[in-house]
């Protein structure tokens, strides 16, 4: 190898390492938003000791999924109201549902949650946990 082509060879890698870094967040730049929230819930979901991907949870068994708090939704008839919770994980969307409440400490839109129950499956073919267990915990956006 020649001393001149050893010194373009010495110039060009180091321009291959940063294309490299730099195409990962190019790619970033490209999705959508919701994708990228996705995206971002998805891997801080991950990192919840336990935790399964909400697409992953089956009917009719004990999960553990942690999420963001998406919608919730009140229904205070008397005696018998409930609150229902929309989580979301970057895989999907699962209704936690307390029933005979009318109220939950701290449970708020954007805040992060873990629950633990039985998993079923709603009317509306999507999973629902009826009365689960809950915790608290910063979400992504969060810190």
């Amino acid at each position: 190898m020649s001393v001149r082509t050893a010194q373009i060879s010495a110039a060009i890698l180091p321009y291959f390492s940063v294309m490299g870094l730099l195409s990962g967040r190019l790619s970033d730049l490209s999705l959508s938003p919701d994708e990228l929230r996705a995206r971002n819930l998805a891997a801080w979901a991950r990192s919840i000791e336990g935790a399964t991907p909400i697409a992953e949870v089956t009917p009719r068994s004990g999960c553990k999924v942690a999420g963001v708090v998406q919608n919730i939704r009140i229904d205070p008839r008397e005696g018998t109201g409930s609150i229902e919770a929309t989580i979301i994980d970057g895989s999907g969307h699962l209704v936690a549902k307390w029933l005979g409440r009318s109220s939950l400490q701290g449970i708020t839109l954007g805040v992060g949650l873990i629950i633990q129950g039985i998993a079923g499956m709603s009317r509306e073919d999507e999973p629902i946990v009826l009365n689960p267990e809950y915790s608290l915990v910063p979400g992504p956006e969060h810190g």
